[in-house]
Parts: C-alpha cells; sequence; structure tokens
C-alpha cells in the first residue's frame, strides 16, 4: 500500500471528526470549534500573563487585549472580535474596560467560561486515556513517536518554506 499525503490528511481527519464529534456533541452544543479555540486561548494568555505579573510583583491585568489575540491566533481583529462578541453572547466572556484609558478594553473569560473550558478539557483528555488504553502502551508510545516526528517533520517544512519566501523577497529588491 502506497501512503502518501493524501492519507494521512484523511486519517488525522477521521480523528479530529471522530474526537471532537463526541466532545462537541457532548458539551460545546452553542459553540463552534473556532469560538472554543478563543476560549482557551484566552484562557492561556491570561494565565501566563498572570503568572508573569506574580513572578514580577506587578499588578495583573483584567484580562487579554483583542489585538494580542489577534497576534496569538493569527486571525484579524476584525474576526476575534466577532468571535468574543458571539462568546460574550454565551456568557463566557467579558469586556472590561480600562479605568485609565477608555479605549482600551480587555476580555476575560466568566465563571461560566471557565468551568466550560475546564469541562471540555477535562473531556478531552478522558478520550484519549480511553484511546491509549484501547492501543495499549506500546503502540501509543509508537504513535506518540510517530507524532513527534512528524511535528518535527512540519517544523522542518515550515523552516524551509520560510527560507523560500526570505530569498525571493531578497531576490525582488535586488532587481
Amino acid at each position: 500500500m502506497n501512503i502518501n499525503g493524501h492519507e494521512l490528511f484523511k486519517a488525522f481527519h477521521r480523528i479530529k471528526k471522530s474526537s471532537m464529534g463526541r466532545i462537541h456533541k457532548c458539551l460545546m452544543k452553542d459553540l463552534k470549534p473556532h469560538e472554543f479555540f478563543m476560549l482557551i486561548t484566552l484562557k492561556k494568555m491570561y494565565d501566563e500573563e498572570e503568572q508573569e505579573a506574580q513572578i514580577n510583583g506587578l499588578p495583573s491585568a483584567p484580562g487579554v487585549k483583542i489585538s494580542q489575540l489577534s497576534r496569538e491566533t493569527a486571525i484579524s481583529m476584525p474576526g476575534v472580535s466577532q468571535t468574543i462578541s458571539t462568546l460574550e453572547k454565551h456568557g463566557y466572556v467579558e469586556r472590561i474596560a480600562s479605568s485609565k484609558d477608555r479605549r482600551l478594553v480587555y476580555v476575560n473569560l466568566t465563571e461560566a467560561g471557565r468551568q466550560l473550558e475546564t469541562d471540555v478539557s477535562n473531556s478531552c483528555f478522558e478520550i484519549y486515556d480511553e484511546a491509549a488504553t484501547l492501543l495499549g502502551q506500546e503502540d501509543t508510545l509508537a504513535l506518540v513517536l510517530l507524532l513527534d516526528k512528524l511535528a518535527g517533520a512540519f517544523d522542518q517544512i515550515d523552516r524551509s518554506q520560510c527560507d523560500l519566501e526570505q530569498k525571493e523577497k531578497a531576490e525582488r529588491k535586488t532587481t
């Protein structure tokens, strides 16, 4: 059997569809996957900023700026703002205006948003724990090693692509 990139892509799609389908049906009934992705990204970014503020003895911000979310997710500011508005309507996030600069708005999870993120994350771990049990220790370890190797291959492809783009850009400047 000749396995190519298309077969690999289809296998990953089946995994995503079966695992995320189960999670979506059970827990994320009112959210689309990209909205939940924004929710977990917001939580991760806020937790990191809060930890850094504590380490440095600084006050923590009340949330994360939309511009920071845009950079982190590589989604346009209007796209992030629209997703945040949807999450806000569902009661999962809140916008917090700065007391010092009215133009500055932070976004943070509400208690309902934190609970949803925790529940879905725990559910994800449970699904993968079940899969690891079904695969067995040896096959699970082999899969993890192969996936790490694949991640390295993707990193190498990305670096090569960036190098090529930089080379082309430099050539355009000289012509």
